[in-house]
């Protein structure tokens, strides 16, 4: 597994968007593997938890897409709730762990997979329920992103 690095997450009203990077580049059978999602807490004060994502995973098609555009690229072919222990936190995270199969006809994304250009997953969807709590950790309130729509996900750089 890869470093472990926190998610770049975005919200913009309810239109969620996370980036996390890959973990794996499998290239005999064009697959690319990493954390789609993680509970962390983001620099604006908000967690998407393990359980939304995993529902949402389930609800969705499976197309992937390069860099957010209308277009599909492959499709996830295994998603699983999985935990990752941060060393540097000392604390454990969750979040979904996704495999995704980058399609023959997709050859120009996946040269991009191989030469580093496009390094990771990231998430876009439309928020359902959210609430606040105060973390500890955290200092501060932060939004619970609880259940959502998972519209895409796309590999990005």
């Amino acid at each position: 597994m890869s470093k472990f690095q926190k998610s770049q997450l975005a919200v913009d009203g309810n239109q969620i968007h996370m980036s996390m990077p890959f973990a794996k580049v499998d290239k005999e059978n064009r697959l690319v593997s990493g954390w789609a999602t993680l509970d962390n807490v983001d620099t604006q004060g908000d967690v998407v938890l393990a359980e939304a994502s995993a529902k949402a995973f389930a609800r969705a098609r499976g197309n992937i897409r390069e860099m957010h555009q209308p277009i599909a690229a492959g499709k996830i072919v295994d998603f699983r709730e999985e935990q990752y222990f941060d060393e540097i936190d000392n604390k454990i995270y969750r979040g979904i762990f996704v495999t995704a199969y980058v399609s023959e006809g997709a050859e120009a994304t996946w040269k991009k997979c191989l030469d580093g250009t496009l390094t990771g997953f990231s998430i876009g969807g439309e928020i359902n329920q959210a609430s606040n709590e105060f973390s500890k950790e955290a200092g501060r309130s932060v939004r619970l992103i609880e259940d959502y729509d998972l519209t895409e996900l796309s590999l990005v750089d």
